[in-house]
């Protein structure tokens, strides 16, 4: 409990004033709070009026009615006067004590009194923005049965009873419903910044996707015509290859023909070659006969060469016959 020393010339000028004056002349004065409940750590600002400079005194009262805090003011030339009184930081502390406080003032003989709560306080706060990211004003935000309206920085403060899980609305005319699930505890839960999406933006939304789509459709059109067209080639290009394929068949069929006739003829050139080898080794034999043969004549010349001349003319008749012969025979053969 905070305590202030109050001077003693403060109560003898009260005393005098309320020996003083009579009943009917009390001063009128009156006593707010800048809020009507508080959490630990805040401060509790207390205002009000009454005669110019005049003092003022102004206790805090706990819900047992102990004091908690006491201060005096004078009131300005206008008579409004001010003071504060601060929450500790973590309650329950002494006698700070959750529940319903009593604020005080007191002038002249006169008291009036106004009540705040103090106590662990639940509250939600957030911002909401349009999709450009420019706070919006005016918009009701809804948790449970509490609500508050956003101020022209876009801001919201929500005050709940109880922790747990709860459904945040935010609505405003010309704009979609926003929903969303939330989970706060004792203190201050602050949900962030909500983009909040206006008609006109879903139907502009809407506009830049149609035109997507409308430049998707313009793009796949132009890919059907290419396939098509790649299509038409490629059944061009499968009727030429079929064309080709019966083509090379009759090669292949051709060249089936060819390679038989060149295997009878292989068949062939083998006999002739054997037949050739038969005739060369005929010719050799003959050329060794010949050999011998020009012995014979040699030999047989130098005989006749010993004999009559009517001789040596019939035998010489008789060699070139058997040479013509030989002659005649290898010309056959080769």
């Amino acid at each position: 409990m905070r305590t202030r020393t109050i001077p003693l010339t403060f109560f003898l000028s009260i005393l005098a004033i309320l020996l003083a004056a009579p009943v009917s002349m009390a001063a009128a004065v009156t006593v707010t709070t800048d809020a009507s409940s508080y959490a630990p750590g805040e401060t509790i600002t207390v205002s009000g009026t009454t005669v110019a400079s005049t003092d003022v005194t102004i206790s805090l009262l706990n819900p047992d009615h102990q004091l908690m805090d006491i201060t005096y003011v004078t009131s300005e030339a206008d008579g409004t006067y001010s003071t504060t009184f601060v929450i500790p930081a973590s309650m329950p502390t002494g006698q700070w004590i959750s529940g319903t406080y009593t604020v005080k003032a007191f002038v002249s003989g006169t008291t009036v009194t106004t009540t705040v709560t103090i106590g662990q306080r639940i509250t939600v706060t957030g911002t909401v923005v349009d999709s450009t990211g420019a706070a919006v004003a005016g918009a009701t935000v809804t948790i449970d049965t509490a609500s508050a309206t956003t101020s022209a920085t876009g801001t919201f403060t929500v005050s709940l009873s109880a922790e747990g899980s709860y459904t945040l609305d935010v609505t405003m005319s010309n704009y979609y419903t926003h929903t969303e699930t939330i989970t706060v505890a004792i203190c201050t839960n602050d949900v962030g910044t909500i983009t909040f999406v206006s008609f006109e933006d879903k139907i502009a939304d809407l506009q830049s996707q149609i035109g997507d789509l409308n430049t998707e459709i313009d793009s796949m059109s132009s890919t059907i015509t290419s396939l098509q067209t790649d299509i038409t080639s490629l059944q061009t290009d499968i009727t030429s290859l079929q064309t080709d394929i019966t083509s090379l068949q009759t090669d292949i069929t051709s060249l089936q023909s060819s390679i038989t006739s060149m295997q009878t003829t292989i068949t062939q050139l083998q006999t002739i070659t054997t037949t050739v080898s038969q005739l060369q080794t005929t010719a050799a034999t003959l050329q060794t006969s010949v050999t011998a043969l020009q012995t014979s004549v040699t030999a047989l010349q130098a005989t006749a060469a010993q004999l009559p001349y009517f001789y040596a003319l019939a035998f010489v008749g008789i060699i070139i016959a058997v040479i013509a012969v030989i002659l005649v025979y290898r010309k056959i053969a080769k």
